[in-house]
């Protein structure tokens, strides 16, 4: 017997997870959205408004930008994993995605369609392929969790590839009416060249909902990750270098809590 442990609410389903090349700073840049709302034999909650969130997204974005791609999550775990990421997440600049996700002891996990199917942070090594992805963005629970101190655990293999940053949530996200523009505005923020950090903090606040949200990434010392973390925007990420391996002494992550 499958075990689960579902989070929903009236209106209002939280995403957690059942189961216990240079560019100019004015280039358009490539980017790709993965997103899933029902899931087969129903084992996970239906996200009701998440493909208004990921189409609210790509419209934005592909005002200034190439949207390379656009899909559902039907058996996609071997396009987010390394036996198929050169030709999706590795294709593109930046990957956005919105579905169930969790952290678990040793692996960062996001739901596929397929019943039972996850995408694992242990078998993902992202940005040293093709273009090479840069920034991981995940509207989903949990995969950036840290307060067990395992973070580095579960997203150290997706790091060793080069990716620059990753921005998702250490606990809880909301899928609701009030959370359907998410993606849009941290489109539009990213375009008006606010910071990551800051795109991805006030995209993601909401006047219904306790928002949990995190941003991380990786560096050679403690300030030199902070930099990375607190300064990296859309039009400059491409000036803070790859960072893969060895050459990574240092990760860092800031989050906040019920926004």
């Amino acid at each position: 017997m499958k075990a689960t442990l579902k989070h929903s609410l009236t209106l209002i389903t939280a995403c957690g997870l059942a189961l216990g090349t240079a560019l100019q700073a004015d280039a358009a840049a490539r980017f790709g959205t993965g997103c899933q709302s029902d899931y087969q034999n129903n084992w996970q909650d239906k996200l009701p408004h998440v493909w208004k969130r990921c189409s609210w997204f790509n419209n934005e974005l592909d005002d200034t930008d190439y949207k390379i791609f656009y899909y559902n999550l039907h058996n996609a775990k071997w396009w987010w994993e390394t036996g198929g990421d050169q030709l999706t997440l590795d294709n593109v600049n930046l990957f956005y995605a919105s579905t169930h996700g969790g952290g678990w002891s040793t692996r960062s996990v996001w739901a596929m369609w397929d019943d039972g199917l996850l995408a694992d942070s242990r078998y993902m090594r992202l940005g040293d392929e093709s273009y090479g992805l840069s920034i991981l963005a995940t509207y989903a629970c949990e995969t950036l969790k840290f307060n067990d101190g395992r973070m580095w655990t579960r997203m150290g293999p997706i790091f060793r590839g080069g990716l620059r940053i990753a921005l998702g949530s250490h606990d809880k996200l909301y899928d609701s009416i009030t959370t359907d523009e998410t993606g849009e505005d941290f489109a539009d923020n990213m375009q008006k060249s606010h910071t990551l950090k800051y795109a991805w903090k006030d995209a993601n606040s909401d006047w219904a909902t306790s928002q949990d949200v995190t941003v991380m990434a990786t560096g050679t010392s403690s300030s030199n990750c902070a930099s990375r973390r607190d300064n990296m925007k859309w039009q400059n990420y491409t000036s803070y270098g790859r960072l893969r391996d060895g050459a990574i002494n240092y990760y860092c992550y800031r989050y906040w809590n019920n926004l």
